[in-house]
């Protein structure tokens, strides 16, 4: 227990009313907020509330008591319900750590290293950090990073300019692009303990998720605040959240807990109706039943069947839920709710519920489309008459599942696996394989997430066909905020129906099909030209090649209807150095600036070869000679080589003993090899970092390579393209740029941010 001598106590007495307590808490003896520190902490203070208005409360208040309940070593649910049953008059006793001195402004000069300048921030203009300050504060101390080496820079400091550039008043974002915009030597000025009671977490501990949000009646914004760590060159913004999935009770963020009342289902028209007893929250689908219809809905006894008013405030995300139905005439349904948004705060919207009325307007009757435009056309209040009807959700759900399953027996081959039957897997890692921008998607229900290709997301909920809920997954290992993401079946039919209206052709001659490329694949993974010296970027001669009869299965064949969406992966432990593949124009420069830059942390393997030995040469270092030429075309037969080929009689190739030789010794391998070769570094167990460099176009390709000719230059761009169909689900990540610097500099940041202890897999499920 902390030193009774570090803390102050307050009896602090508020007056709920019609504005509610204003506050959010976390921690728990299940659910520490701080290390093992089971308190239950003030995590945040919302504009408007009591607990703001009266301006006693602070941040990181730790709560001992409230009215008559002592809430020291509870649950945190215990709290929750400490908290729901008080009246109007709230008593609190909390305590805090005693203040330090405060307010001296100092200048800080930090100095970028690896880790950047390791710290992140909070607040901002609309997004207040600390209730009536717009100020940016620090609210984490990044292990490694510049600003823990330096040690002057505390949790709870308060920006107030970086450099000549002035931090008072600005938002959140205009701070981020400051920070972004900094050279390697970084000159802020602070002022010191602009927020006091910090509990000094250790640096290593993330910020965990605001629990429950003791509001007023109307919901607050549905996603905690945003801050920004700097870890790194490049910032991104996350939420204050844990890093693995949450239990139950803290997934309903920003939770409303009125007063009690002894009349719940009274409640006024310009007032969102919230529940007073109980928030209801979607049960998980269950898997089919005996009689072969899906559970889709579990029966909830005790949610009201009665027709019911639900009145609510559109928030950030909209109303917050998806509907289905509209055809036949057999109603509109609920089908997702979101997690923290409007209608989920609420509590009063249940899926399986029938909409029967708009703002008054009919719907019992509607289709989809009139359903969805009144929904659309409504002002800020929307006045919704819904009725909870779980045996006509689920028997519409099992019309539509039993029409879906027609429609895929009828057009997917016995040997394709089908897609992932959503409904029965609720939460799972996926890596992107396509770039997705949520400003260009017209159909989003609510808040959308953007991410691009190779992104790791979270996804929390994956129970809708339509729409999964998903948080991406920072280098860090914490994860960004919430958003709506399409699901895998909504990429590829949108794809699918793309394709069916776009017809392919060249400039003077048509590409190769993808079929014809997935003929190639079909060969092996050991397809691969060889050429006296070295093969640069711009080769497009014709060489010998030897081709191993490595197997359809090890190939990583995929037929014409796949289509890159999203891949399932795994966590995995590494204990030695990824290798690094790079693909794609101006791959050369790249490797040969990784090597010559940081020789230390980047080498190359020793290629085996049935070539006499030459005078000057020396076994295992310039080659391993192979003297039978039969013993090294049999190890090409049983996969000891990731590549092998054929120049003047004699076979060349690079061993996966080779790779992990250096591997082991604490070193990147640089590999110039082909695309196959990524799969086969997979199945052996070394699992490459594989950057594709996609060009912008072909001017681009020309401005970076002057001495290049347009026709070669149009090659180079076609190889590019066919390069990304036919390995684009085995590439780590893309890179695009104006410069070879820039390129240069963006390869550099994967090979950092992908050079962890524990790196992500595919998984041996596939989705």
């Amino acid at each position: 227990m902390n030193n009774i001598d570090e803390w102050e106590f307050e009896d602090i007495i508020l007056n709920r009313g019609g504005a509610g307590l204003g506050f959010s808490i976390a921690g728990g003896v299940d659910n520490p907020h701080i290390g093992d520190d089971p308190s239950i902490f003030i995590t945040k203070l919302i504009p408007g509330g009591a607990a703001s208005v009266g301006g006693r409360l602070r941040l990181n208040d730790v709560i001992v008591r409230v009215n008559d309940s002592d809430i020291q070593n509870v649950p945190h649910q215990a709290a929750v319900d400490a908290l729901k049953k008080t009246g109007s008059i709230v008593n609190l006793v909390v305590r805090r750590r005693r203040p330090r001195p405060t307010g001296n402004v100092i200048r800080i000069r930090l100095v970028k290293g690896t880790k950047g300048l390791g710290f992140s921030i909070a607040g901002g203009c609309g997004n207040q950090h600390v209730a009536g300050d717009n100020g940016i504060f620090v609210t984490k101390i990044i292990d490694g990073g510049a600003a823990q080496q330096d040690g002057n820079l505390q949790v709870g400091d308060k920006i107030i300019a970086v450099g000549n550039h002035k931090l008072e008043d600005v938002t959140h974002e205009e701070a981020v692009a400051v920070l972004k915009d900094t050279s390697d030597i970084v000159l802020l000025t602070v002022v010191k303990g602009a927020v006091t009671n910090y509990p000094s977490p250790p640096a290593s501990i993330a910020s965990q998720p605001d629990v429950s949000n003791v509001a007023p009646s109307s919901p607050p914004p549905p996603y905690p605040e945003a801050t920004t760590g700097v870890a790194g060159l490049s910032l991104q913004s996350e939420p204050i959240q844990q890093r693995s999935p949450s239990p139950p009770h803290q997934e309903e963020l920003n939770m409303i807990i009125p007063p009690t009342s002894h009349h719940p289902q009274q409640h006024h028209p310009d007032v969102p109706y919230t529940s007073m007893q109980k928030t209801y929250m979607p049960p998980s689908p269950t898997k089919y039943e005996g009689n072969g219809v899906k559970a889709y809905v579990q029966n909830d006894d005790e949610f009201p069947r009665e027709m019911r008013t639900v009145v609510l405030n559109k928030g950030a995300t909209g109303l917050g839920f998806n509907i289905v139905g509209g055809e036949d005439g057999e109603g509109i349904f609920i089908s997702f709710i979101l997690a923290g948004g409007v209608a989920d705060l609420s509590g009063e919207l249940k899926r399986g519920d029938q909409i029967l009325s708009v703002n008054k307007k009919d719907l019992r009757n509607a289709t989809h489309e009139d359903a969805a435009l009144a929904l659309k056309g409504t002002g800020q209040t929307v006045m919704i008459e819904a009725q909870y009807k779980p045996e006509e959700y689920n028997r519409f759900e099992a019309k539509i599942q039993s029409l879906r399953e027609e429609m895929m027996n009828s057009s997917v081959s016995s040997t394709t696996t089908g897609s992932l039957r959503t409904s029965a897997k609720r939460s799972l890692y996926v890596r992107a394989l396509f770039d997705y921008d949520k400003t260009k998607d017209s159909g989003l229900p609510s808040q959308g997430l953007s991410f691009s290709y190779g992104d790791i997301l979270h996804v929390t909920n994956a129970s809708d066909d339509e729409w999964w809920q998903a948080r991406q997954v920072l280098p860090t290992g914490e994860e960004g905020e919430m958003g709506v993401i399409p699901s895998k079946r909504r990429v590829e039919k949108r794809e699918r129906a793309r394709l069916k209206s776009v017809k392919f052709s060249g400039r003077g001659g048509s590409l190769e099909s993808k079929g014809s490329m997935n003929e190639k694949r079909k060969k092996g993974f050991f397809s691969r030209k060889f050429k006296k010296g070295r093969e640069s970027d711009q080769d497009t001669s014709d060489a010998e090649h030897i081709t191993s009869n490595a197997s359809d299965s090890e190939s990583s064949y995929r037929n014409d209807e796949m289509i890159l969406s999203y891949e399932g992966v795994v966590q995995q432990e590494v204990k030695y150095t990824r290798p690094v593949i790079i693909l794609g124009s101006g791959k050369d420069r790249v490797n040969d600036d990784l090597i010559s830059e940081m020789p230390e942390k980047f080498g190359s393997c020793v290629p085996h070869t049935t070539r006499p030995r030459r005078p000057h040469e020396v076994d295992k270092r310039d080659y391993h000679f192979v003297e039978s030429r039969e013993q090294m075309e049999k190890d090409i037969q049983d996969h000891l080589f990731i590549e092998a080929g054929q120049y003047n009689d004699n076979l060349y190739g690079t061993s996966v003993a080779s790779v992990r030789e250096v591997a082991e010794k604490g070193k990147h391998c640089i590999l110039d090899v082909s695309g196959n070769a990524i799969r086969r570094l997979q199945v052996a167990n070394l699992h490459p970092i594989a950057i594709f460099i996609r060009p912008k176009s072909v001017d681009s390709i020309m401005e970076m390579n002057r001495r290049m000719s347009r026709e070669q230059a149009e090659k180079t761009y076609e190889r590019a393209i066919k390069l990304e169909l036919e390995f684009g689900e085995y590439f780590t990540a893309i890179v695009q740029g104006d410069t070879m610097d820039e390129i240069y500099y963006k390869c550099k940041e994967v090979i950092h941010e992908q050079s962890g202890s524990t790196i992500w897999i595919p998984a041996k499920d596939k989705l």
